[in-house]
């Protein structure tokens, strides 16, 4: 399940990073004014306390009906294979830290995009891409492979971010420590457990992904992961 969230957490928290940034690279104030308010907002508010609001106060706005299609839906079967549903707790799970997460994606990308020269957009221009189309096909790719590596730092801090699940009921590694810590009053022993599983998520990671970005040409040989965000 730790697993499952992060994934969604982080596809989705990249996905909101680059739409978010480019709101707020567009010169008109009506996009990215509010872009950088709510990336504002979302970086200086605890995680846990989004997540409660997604999971209480978002079904209260959607009322009984619409929770209720959410969790009664039975999932999609292929042949003999079945997907079940996603709970109501994994999606608020998912959607909010992927939000979060998703602020936090937009400020590498930012960064990235500051570190492209500028010339590279006005040569772009001068050869006739609109300004929509050098920021996509010129500027975007080049900052990506910028912050390549500062990104995989935040993609470490969104798998440990997922463990906050547990306040909202979703059954992760953190909860599942705790049932098994509750019945057996192993407390070392789970959490201890739980420690090492997380370790070995975020080592594997700070070791494969740089190997993969290297193989594409994105990073240099002796790039560790920035940030030290899994460390």
């Amino acid at each position: 399940m730790t697993l499952l969230v992060s994934a969604a957490a982080i596809a989705g928290g990249l996905a909101i990073g680059l739409l978010l940034t480019a709101l707020r690279a567009s010169a008109l104030s009506w996009l990215h004014l509010p872009a950088r308010g709510l990336v504002a907002f979302l970086r200086k508010t605890p995680l846990l306390v989004q997540l409660f609001f997604w999971y209480f106060g978002a079904a209260q706005l959607l009322g009984e009906n619409v929770v209720g299609a959410i969790t009664g839906w039975s999932g999609i079967t292929f042949g003999s294979w079945r997907v079940p549903a996603p709970s109501f707790e994994f999606l608020s799970a998912a959607f909010g830290v992927a939000l979060y997460a998703g602020a936090f994606f937009s400020e590498e990308l930012r960064a990235g995009i500051r570190a492209v020269p500028r010339g590279q957009r006005e040569a772009a221009l001068s050869l006739g891409f609109t300004p929509r189309a050098a920021f996509l096909r010129v500027v975007l790719p080049q900052a990506l492979r910028v912050s390549a590596l500062p990104l995989l730092g935040q993609c470490a801090n969104t798998i440990k971010n997922t463990s906050l699940a547990m306040g909202i009921g979703l059954a992760e590694l953190s909860y599942s420590a705790r049932q098994v810590e509750t019945d057996t009053l192993l407390a070392f022993q789970a959490f201890a457990v739980a420690t090492v599983l997380y370790a070995g998520v975020i080592l594997l990671l700070q070791w494969g992904a740089p190997l993969v970005l290297r193989r594409l040409g994105w990073a240099s040989a002796s790039a560790p992961l920035a940030g030290g965000a899994a460390a």
